[in-house]
């Protein structure tokens, strides 16, 4: 079980600074020009921040799992990974409805863009 806490503590702590390494520097197709875009982005950061630094705390609580051993502390450090993780997947769809309405507010731009470009 210490391996196997190990293991999935430094993943998680690395997935969750890969993520925010990647967020911070851009994904190869973010292109944020108008106001409603930069608005967008600076929600969207400030939104998946807290959920790199939920995981990367699971992560933190994985591997004090592992070095405490079993007992109460082993069973207080994965109750609060179990339940931090289903934050995250709270928080995941929340981005998710924000992106949806972004994108919903964004399509008469894309339109006009589209448009404008045929004639």
């Amino acid at each position: 079980m210490f391996a196997g806490s190990m293991v999935l503590g430094i993943t998680l702590i690395a997935f969750a600074g890969w993520l925010h390494y990647q967020d911070t520097e851009g994904w190869p197709s973010d292109n944020f020009t108008t106001e409603l875009d930069r608005t967008y982005h600076q929600r969207r950061t400030r939104s998946r921040r807290r959920i790199h630094v939920i995981l990367g705390g699971c992560g933190v609580a994985a591997i004090v799992a592992a070095c405490w051993g079993l007992g109460p502390v082993w069973v207080a450090m994965w109750s609060v990974v179990m339940v931090s993780l289903v934050v995250v997947v709270g928080l995941a769809g929340m981005d998710a409805l924000h992106t949806h309405r972004y994108m919903k507010s964004k399509l008469p731009e894309i339109r006009e863009r589209l448009l404008s470009d045929d004639e």
